[in-house]
């Protein structure tokens, strides 16, 4: 769907995704990430949404939200031209014309959930640190106190000027909502973090999710046309779940050849692993992995 589409799509929950492909730089320093997070409480004053949950990446930001698909694009507009004027006025390349996003429906609480841990697990992903440890987004308030460690100014005790300058906006703000110097503004000020507490009402139900459920982590990165990427670790993970529920919980080496090529086309298909990788996990050579997923008995051809 073109961008000037979503402005039809009713009000619902949504995944916003601006470009992950794009080679740039947004956010080059921790104080224009500070910036990011204090514009996304900014476009709940601007816009009839809801942010359930954010992640500020080096080159790109995803967004889980409701509202209708007019102000979700507006959402989108509105950060591009606030964040192109700051990149501008720091002497920092800006967004490219064109700059593109994505607006994914989200039609399930199930869904929502799935998405919810997409976004936690992209900073773990590119091996940043571990999820709740990031501080540009809402795992800073996912079942974590790492904001009572920081000390935070209310916007009804800043004056005027102290506001529009940590803000860069004449907006009224809320006087409830808490400024720091560091983080910028606390999520907790604006994010609906109910919702998140009502999908995942304990820390293990919440990390059993993000470091287990690899396939639905894998059909959202579908949906927004993304990539994800799995350790070696999770891979052997993976391997090791697929074995217990498809093969008895045999162990590769136990496998003939034809239930090797269904293993392969399940790694494939289901978890997009590149075809070097499932030939180290269940001992093939790479040409043969290729020869499965190509073979009209187990990939493309079934």
């Amino acid at each position: 769907m073109k961008r000037d589409e979503y402005k039809d799509l009713p009000k619902g929950y949504y995944h916003l995704s601006t470009d992950g492909k794009w080679k740039g730089i947004i956010f080059h320093t921790p104080e224009l990430y500070a910036y990011g997070m204090i514009l996304m409480g900014l476009v709940t004053l601007h816009y009839a949404v809801d942010i359930y949950a954010f992640t500020l990446m080096e080159n790109h930001i995803h967004i889980v939200l409701s509202g209708t698909g007019f102000d979700c694009r507006e959402v989108f507009h509105y950060l591009v031209k606030r964040l192109n004027a700051r990149l501008r006025r720091e002497g920092y390349p800006e967004l490219p014309e064109g700059y593109s996003c994505k607006l994914v429906p989200i039609e399930s609480p199930e869904q929502l959930a799935n998405d919810i841990i997409y976004l936690d697990r992209n900073p773990y992903e590119k091996q940043y640190c571990v999820p709740t440890g990031y501080p540009w987004g809402t795992t800073l308030i996912h079942h974590s106190r790492m904001t009572s460690l920081f000390k935070w100014t209310k916007a009804k005790d800043m004056s005027k000027r102290a506001l529009e300058e940590i803000t860069g906006s004449r907006t009224p703000v809320p006087g409830h909502w808490e400024f720091n110097p560091v983080l910028g503004l606390n999520p907790a000020s604006f994010v609906r973090n109910a919702k998140f507490q009502e999908l995942f009402p304990s820390p293990k139900s919440y990390l059993s999710k993000l470091t287990k459920d690899y396939e639905a982590c894998v059909h959202v990165a579908e949906r927004l046309d993304e990539e994800i990427e799995f350790s070696s670790e999770e891979t052997n993970g993976i391997l090791n779940e697929l074995l217990r529920i498809h093969f008895s919980g045999r162990k590769v080496i136990r496998l003939n050849s034809a239930e090797k090529g269904r293993l392969a086309v399940m790694l494939a298909q289901n978890y997009h692993l590149p075809t070097a990788t499932i030939g180290k996990l269940i001992g093939l050579q790479e040409y043969l992995v290729k020869q499965f997923l190509n073979s009209k008995d187990y990939g493309k051809g079934r």
